[in-house]
């Protein structure tokens, strides 16, 4: 099965047991144990780095797994399709992969919506962290900016709060 396509049927079929509320089934339970780091409180030390939810689409089913914080993105202001494929190369006898998506995304106002609709993992106390990049097109002097359609950020860290 291609590296790709595996990666997308995992999160589809994941948010389809998380959404039949299966995939709390899939893990034992996690013990607390929190941690304090920059003032931030995570329920534990373990996360999910950015990559594996681009779009913000499915961190409540992923926070089913027990991770303490979820990295969402890395999201661009404008949606973008990333690298040709195949971009995802296995590493068997590393058990790795190499990953040359290219920031494919579907734009930081999509992202906005997705991370506000996932509540039951922060109500759980995880904390999301939002990975930014810019678009391929975009000159690094204009990196700064979040959105071309907007002045100010799309959202408030308060927004992705308890």
């Amino acid at each position: 099965l291609d590296p790709e396509v595996a990666h997308d049927l995992t999160l589809t079929q994941l948010q389809r047991a998380y959404a039949l509320g299966l995939a709390r089934f899939m893990c034992k339970s996690v013990p607390a144990l929190p941690v304090t780091v920059m003032g931030l409180e995570f329920p534990n030390p373990v996360g999910l780095a950015a990559g594996m939810d681009k779009n913000g689409d499915h961190i409540d089913a992923l926070g089913t797994f027990g991770f303490g914080f979820i990295e969402a993105g890395t999201v661009t202001p404008r949606p973008q399709p990333g690298n040709p494929k195949p971009r995802i190369f296995r590493l068997i006898p590393a058990q790795g992969v190499i990953n040359r998506m290219g920031f494919n995304n579907d734009g930081v106002d999509k992202f906005v919506e997705n991370v506000q609709r996932q509540t039951s993992f922060r109500r759980r106390g995880g904390v999301i962290g939002l990975n930014i990049g810019k678009n391929a097109d975009t000159p690094i002097e204009k990196a700064a900016s979040l959105s071309s359609r907007q002045s100010k950020p799309p959202f408030t860290l308060r927004a992705f709060s308890k």
